[in-house]
């Protein structure tokens, strides 16, 4: 199955929004995960939220997409994003992929963090806030 669909996943939890990226993002995969996440964002209402994403299945991708993601990164940004989670493979072109996607000036108030495992990002963002203390599910595993 090779849909824009299958590219990615997006969740949504609590004030926390979980994104699985898979492939290869072309401009259309880009467009319909922009769209989708913006809707959900929408959602939180003006509250701050928090996004996770597992990268770890993420292929390099064009260059022409990197535009529409750092336009997002900053739409989200000014949306109340205040916290990031990152799982990423320990490859340097992807490294630098999520780099330069993200490339945007950040709020002075946005936390970060890299993680290895979902457990991990849970736990962080429970403490944080953005997610109910005592949901144990585990997504997507």
């Amino acid at each position: 199955m090779h849909s824009a669909k299958s590219k990615f996943e997006l969740i949504k939890e609590d004030q926390t929004i979980w994104l699985t990226a898979k492939g290869t993002w072309t401009n259309l995969t880009v467009e319909d995960y922009i769209r989708q996440l913006r809707q959900m964002a929408l959602s939180f209402a003006g509250r701050p939220w928090a996004m996770s994403l597992d990268g770890t299945d993420w292929q390099a991708c064009p260059a022409d997409v990197f535009t529409k993601l750092q336009d997002n990164s900053s739409w989200c940004f000014q949306h109340q994003l205040k916290f990031g989670i990152v799982m990423l493979p320990e490859h340097p072109l992807f490294r630098w992929q999520f780099t330069k996607a993200t490339d945007v000036p950040k709020p002075d108030d946005y936390q970060r963090a890299i993680v290895a495992t979902k457990d991990e990002a849970r736990a962080i963002l429970t403490r944080a806030g953005f997610l109910a203390v005592g949901q144990n599910q585990a997504l997507g595993s």
